[in-house]
């Protein structure tokens, strides 16, 4: 650890080339990874160079690699239609080739189109959230960039083993901007963006393990320290702080990630707009807040108990046959609930239809509004229907105001405990909607002397509501995870003990200081 660290430090200080005549732009950078079988990568670079006018000519480029585990002499380039022969291992980069253009070289002023294939072996390793899954971790080669000028329009594709399926493959912590699947049946997930080529873009994926041949292993641990990193060591002291600070930012990031596997909402929702999303209905903003599946399920059952559509009896959920004022999310359900109560529950798997279209309209709906900004409101909301609750009132008026804002305590993931701290020193009156949610002698009616106390009530109509949604649907709490699948990849954490890619780096997590492009 302590290795990976200082080499995350040295790309802080400018990289020296030993050419200083060198300046050039890369307008298209494209990188395609194919993950083999037996674990090997094939890696195909396809990059324009443009010869800065008044610099020297290039006429060797330098390529990065994941690891030593390659072959120069098996590598096959070429410049603007001209094969290049001259390939050997890099002596300006640490891990990598050199690839001398020769008679075709890129002059002042000119452009050339380069394109290197090879393949770097043992890059697959075991995913160390999930015992069946295999994972690799990629990024692109990159320049100095005290050479690069300027930005490039650059994609990255990988493309997973033969017999790979979207619902089964996920990515680690960068987001992909697309997915395919190619003519050969395999699945693709391509990154595109404008960016300069001069640090790491470190992506990783994971899929079955059986997709590859094993055994799997987990990434070889590197020596804790040897001389130069004593030396560096040393002559760094003084960043010890700052260590510190990326120690803490990198624990941080695993915990973070580990508590986002049931994250269903796509990657990109709400990130680049402003303002507030209002009116959203309490099951919507309970989907904004990445609720869990099966209390986003009883809020809309909740909806249709509240408008007439359903009526409860002995936990069990009877159609009435109104449908007036529903939304299209509640009239889906509707329609899937057997009109007998005593059939067979809806399995879960018809129910995951309904949340990957509400999320489609979610992500409509947010369409130029800023994610957070809208769950702080309706977080503001959820805490306003707390208090407005379990203000001093009349028992009357507290039952009213219980029955209007119950769908927001509902959408809280804190409901259980806060219910418990609401006041049991007063009964309340119920609406009349509520009233088939509990056996004969614990209903409160007008004028009756005993009844429900305001924990009570909030904890046995829930209690009603979820168990009335479990005898209707099967396996209702692995909703999430089942929608997760096909709304958004079930995200893993970036530091998993797979392979890392570009110059010199051979692990997940490590860094390392890569140049090239002429020298």
């Amino acid at each position: 650890m302590v290795k990976k660290l200082i080499l995350l430090l040295l790309l802080l200080i400018p990289l020296s080339a030993s050419g200083q005549n060198y300046d050039f732009s890369i307008p298209e950078f494209s990188c395609t990874v194919e993950i083999n079988r037996d674990r090997s990568l094939n890696i195909h670079y396809n990059i324009l160079f443009e010869c800065t006018p008044g610099y020297s000519s290039i006429d060797v480029i330098d390529i990065g690699f994941p690891s030593h585990d390659f072959s120069a002499s098996q590598m096959k380039a070429g410049v603007d239609g001209h094969t290049l022969t001259r390939i050997y291992v890099s002596s300006y980069i640490d891990n990598g080739v050199e690839v001398h253009l020769d008679g075709n070289a890129i002059h002042s002023g000119e452009q050339g189109r380069f394109w290197l294939s090879g393949e770097n072996g043992n890059m697959v390793f075991l995913d160390t959230e999930n015992d069946d899954y295999a994972s690799m971790e990629f990024t692109p080669t990159w320049f100095d960039s005290g050479l690069l000028t300027g930005s490039s329009n650059f994609s990255l594709t990988i493309i997973f083993p033969e017999g790979s399926r979207p619902e089964m493959v996920r990515y680690h912590d960068r987001p992909f901007t697309n997915f395919s699947v190619n003519k050969d049946g395999r699945v693709e997930y391509v990154w595109e963006e404008t960016r300069r080529v001069d640090s790491s873009y470190l992506v990783g994926v994971s899929f079955p393990e059986d997709l590859v041949d094993g055994p799997l292993f987990e990434r070889p641990k590197e020596p804790f320290m040897d001389e130069g990193t004593i030396i560096a060591l040393a002559g760094f002291a003084f960043f010890f702080l700052f260590f510190g600070f990326m120690i803490f930012a990198i624990v941080k990031a695993v915990i973070k990630a580990k508590r986002r596997r049931e994250e269903y909402l796509p990657p990109k929702l709400g990130l680049e707009g402003s303002g507030i999303r209002r009116g959203l209905t309490a099951p919507l903003a309970a989907l904004l807040l990445e609720e869990k599946l099966d209390r986003v399920f009883v809020l809309i059952l909740f909806g249709l108990l509240k408008k007439g559509s359903l009526r409860l009896e002995d936990g069990k959920l009877m159609k009435t046959g109104s449908t007036e004022g529903l939304r299209s999310y509640e009239m889906e359900l509707l329609a899937l609930l057997p009109e007998v109560p005593s059939a067979k529950p809806v399995p879960a798997e018809k129910i995951k239809t309904i949340f990957l279209e509400m999320i489609k309209v979610l992500a409509k709906k947010m369409k130029g509004f800023s994610l957070k900004e809208s769950q702080e409101y309706y977080l503001s909301v959820i805490e306003s229907a707390w208090n407005m609750v379990a203000a001093d009132r009349s028992a009357e008026k507290a039952g009213a105001i219980l029955g209007d804002r119950f769908q927001w305590l509902l959408a809280d993931e804190k409901f259980d405990s806060r219910a418990n701290k609401l006041s049991s020193d007063r009964n309340i009156l119920l609406p009349m909607y509520m009233y088939g949610y509990f056996p004969g002698t614990a209903r409160m009616i007008k004028g009756s002397t005993g009844g429900l106390n305001l924990s009570q009530a909030c904890s046995q109509v829930a209690g009603a509501l979820e168990r009335s949604a479990g005898n209707a649907v099967s396996h209702l709490t692995k909703l999430s995870s089942t929608v997760t699948a096909k709304s958004n990849p079930v995200p893993v954490s970036t530091y998993r003990g797979s392979s890392g890619g570009g110059c010199a780096c051979a692990c997940a997590g490590c860094a390392c200081a890569c140049a090239g492009g002429g020298r």
